[in-house]
């Protein structure tokens, strides 16, 4: 046997597992089929990984030959491209999570949401209506939020979307005020909108154009299409 970590069999299954499934692999794919380029973009979607575990991860998968690296040039950052290989892995990637979204039991408390990888991945799905005016801005609340990371503000600036975790000033034209749990699961689309308006987990205010539904310009997660399976044939996390 090659590696003693390895499971030690020919079937293609087994191979692909030995490659992709140690802990937080998977993540890293994903983050860079997202469009994540540099250490700290990639570093943004995984949060909680140490930045010398990511950077083993890194060497590993330029070693199997799934990334490159891309040396700074003219009109050119330097940062992480994966290769053919590592591009055919988005349909892998996005049935596993589609998978989890119809089968897997959710069971979020609010010691489970990272309210910073929610907030990166919500400025990777807000999008512009036509309606709205060049510069916008929304004033997030989450009210459960740990104390100094209560506040945050979705900035509309020209074609340029960012989130600002400081008061960036100016007029705010759409208050957001709700619970990070509540807030996840309508992202995700395990609950409805409406279900957490009426029951006052989400409250807003502003123009009727942008809060009647906001959730059709902050957008929701890319498996929140999935239908989920009756509570009975689920599955439990571990």
């Amino acid at each position: 046997m090659r590696d003693r970590k390895s499971y030690g069999q020919f079937c293609p299954v087994a191979m692909s597992a030995d490659l992709l499934c140690k802990r937080w692999t998977v993540l890293i794919i994903r983050e860079l089929l997202d469009g994540a380029l540099g250490f700290n973009e990639i570093r943004n979607g995984v949060p909680l990984m140490s930045r010398t575990l990511l950077s083993a991860r890194l060497a590993e998968l330029e070693q199997a030959g799934l990334l490159r690296r891309n040396l700074p040039g003219p009109g050119r950052r330097a940062g992480y491209q994966l290769t053919t290989a590592g591009q055919a892995l988005l349909p892998v990637i996005q049935a596993l999570g589609d998978w989890g979204q119809e089968w897997i039991e959710p069971d979020l408390a609010i010691g489970d949401v990272d309210y910073g990888f929610l907030l990166w991945n919500l400025r990777k799905s807000v999008s512009r209506l036509p309606n709205m005016p060049a510069n916008f801005l929304v004033r997030l609340h989450f009210v459960d939020a740990p104390e100094g990371h209560k506040l945050h503000w979705l900035s509309y600036a020209g074609p340029d979307i960012d989130i600002c975790h400081t008061d960036p000033g100016g007029d705010v034209d759409v208050w957001i005020e709700c619970e990070l749990v509540a807030f996840a699961e309508i992202w995700m689309g395990w609950r409805p909108f409406s279900d957490a308006l009426r029951e006052r987990k989400i409250q807003l205010d502003g123009p009727r154009a942008f809060t009647e539904d906001p959730f059709r310009w902050l957008g929701r997660s890319r498996h929140a299409e999935t239908r989920k399976r009756p509570p009975a044939e689920r599955v439990k996390p571990v």
